[in-house]
């Protein structure tokens, strides 16, 4: 590796230990600010409409109080300090009725909980409903529009989101798609997915993170932004890092999270679905959010398409993380056609590959060095848009 880059990169990069917890400390801070706002916004408007008696009873009992107050008051000395001893007592009283008011709805929203979830069982961990085998390598693509998938899931919560309302889901999972200047690519994959990852009965959501401009690509980057954000919005159990132009030809293949990372896309029609060699992860990875935490995500040194990877591959191997693959006749995939990018800047990409177990505590999520540009909830997804800057010299 080149000393500068080593150089850029090492400076005010945290260990990857302590990284961890910050991340951690973080993304809790923000969704409880995001589940404290949600509660007071929608469930107190809920809960004083059904409990209304209860709620005024509190209140009528503290204004009743704070009157007798002001009465016994009012009938002393009109002193300065009279005056703010009523005010004290009043402020008093209001924060004791708002501290009953936030126990008593707390309370109700915790048996409210318990009660609908009462009525749930687990869902399957393989569902009834799977079809198998969707399609074939013969088999062509509808021309369909985002609205018209739209019109057809309009299930959908906002931002591409979904779970099952007929059982519990036991995995929640985020699907990441790297994407850039494929919207037809895209169109197809949302139009497959879906459908599929609802047959699985899984909580998920869809981000697909763009980069902006056309600078030179930085697909690591992509990914650990986008893992990045989604970990702030809600606590997935793993991660499905999906190229965009992979459509699964068998929903058997389970979205569901691994116990170890498992490498979906064994089998692609385009390698005559045969596995090329052992370090291939690429295409759709699935992998735990700790494990992904454990290696420090996808390193951001690959500038151009390539390798990424492959680093990952001996990120997971140093740290002795499996990665487990589907038999090839489920794990199967039809690769949309496309103009083919070969690898860039190969003799750097090969330094860098030599040293990827060595370089995983300071390069890779914890040192991601991005702006967001934009979210937007779109019915079928989230669109992250996020500005990587420029590659270093060399790698253009």
């Amino acid at each position: 590796m080149d000393e500068s880059m080593e150089t850029i990169l090492h400076d005010n990069v945290l260990p990857i230990n302590k990284w961890r917890v910050l991340f951690h400390i973080q993304t809790y801070l923000y969704r409880f600010e995001y589940y404290f706002d949600l509660f007071n916004n929608q469930n107190i408007s809920k809960n004083d409409n059904l409990n209304q008696a209860e709620t005024n009873f509190s209140i009528k009992k503290n204004f009743k109080q704070s009157n007798e107050t002001f009465k016994q008051e009012n009938n002393d000395s009109y002193s300065i300090s009279n005056i703010k001893h009523v005010q004290n007592g009043l402020e008093e009283l209001i924060d004791e009725n708002n501290d009953y008011l936030f126990r008593w709805k707390r309370k109700k929203l915790k048996y409210n909980y318990i009660d609908n979830h009462k009525r749930k069982n687990y869902c399957n961990e393989y569902p009834s409903q799977l079809k198998g085998r969707i399609f074939d390598e013969n088999s062509t693509f509808p021309n369909v529009s985002l609205y018209e998938i739209e019109m057809n899931y309009s299930n959908i919560r906002p931002g591409g989101q979904w779970s099952p309302s007929s059982c519990l889901a036991r995995h929640k999972v985020a699907i990441i798609i790297p994407y850039r200047d494929r919207l037809e690519h895209l169109v197809t994959l949302l139009y497959y997915l879906h459908p599929i990852l609802q047959r699985q009965e899984l909580d998920y959501k869809i981000y697909v993170s763009e980069q902006i401009g056309n600078g030179t690509y930085n697909k690591g980057v992509l990914m650990n932004a986008a893992f990045i954000y989604a970990s702030s919005e809600y606590d997935f159990q793993c991660f499905v890092f999906h190229d965009v132009d992979l459509i699964p030809e068998d929903d058997r293949n389970m979205y569901s999270c691994p116990i170890f990372p498992r490498h979906m896309s064994a089998a692609v029609n385009e390698m005559n679905y045969k596995l090329t060699y052992e370090e291939l992860i690429g295409g759709v990875l699935n992998i735990r959010t700790e494990h992904f935490l454990t290696v420090n995500g996808y390193s951001n040194l690959y500038w151009g398409w390539g390798a990424e990877d492959d680093d990952l591959y001996y990120r997971l191997k140093d740290v002795s993380l499996k990665v487990l693959r589907p038999p090839s006749s489920i794990a199967r995939y039809k690769m949309l056609q496309h103009t083919k990018r070969t690898p860039s800047v190969w003799n750097k990409r090969a330094k860098l590959l030599y040293s990827a177990a060595k370089r995983y505590s300071w390069d890779g999520v914890s040192s991601a060095r991005y702006n967001l540009t934009s979210v937007t909830a779109y019915p079928l997804f989230t669109h992250i848009i996020v500005d990587v800057g420029l590659p270093p010299p060399g790698f253009s």
